[in-house]
């Protein structure tokens, strides 16, 4: 059982534990990334080319995963201007539509066309920070509080970029 993987502050994306073979260049990492918005479009990050991005992988069943996000909700609100802010899961599209529907939650949410673990992820939530140059700034594994001055600088450097 998925919750059955929860740690206290991160979830597993798979019960082997296995860990991806983290070799790949950061630019064919991202490229992998395939994914549908909530009305079946799909797209991909070089669609966002020219704006950072914030994409947080997440999954329903993952109590850190809700946990950070009226955290990601405050700070979408403060830098919603400069950064695309992007909620992205494996799961079935009419339950992350469903999940998005009971939620006041403003920013993006989409579908990934792949397992967690095709696209290097093997702990959730992770969040990618991605520079308006299309390269990975930071990847944050593990549930963040974004509001923290920590957290908030990285989102600064990231609007910056």
């Amino acid at each position: 059982m998925a919750l059955a993987a929860c740690l206290t502050f991160s979830c597993r994306t798979s019960r082997s534990g296995a860990r991806p073979h983290q070799a790949a260049p950061l630019s064919a990492r991202l490229a992998k990334i395939k994914m549908t918005d909530l009305n079946g479009r799909p797209f991909s990050l070089q669609q966002l080319a020219g704006k950072p991005v914030f994409l947080n992988f997440w999954a329903t069943w993952c109590r850190p995963c809700l946990s950070e996000m009226a955290s990601i909700e405050t700070v979408y609100q403060q830098f919603k201007k400069d950064i695309v802010f992007l909620a992205v899961s494996d799961e079935d599209p009419g339950k992350i539509r469903s999940f998005a529907a009971k939620q006041n939650f403003s920013f993006e949410f989409a579908r990934l066309d792949a397992a967690f673990i095709d696209v290097y992820v093997v702990t959730l939530p992770t969040t990618l920070l991605i520079g308006s140059d299309g390269q990975l700034i930071a990847e944050e594994e593990g549930l963040r509080i974004w509001t923290q001055f920590n957290n908030l600088e990285k989102l600064k450097a990231l609007a910056k970029k």
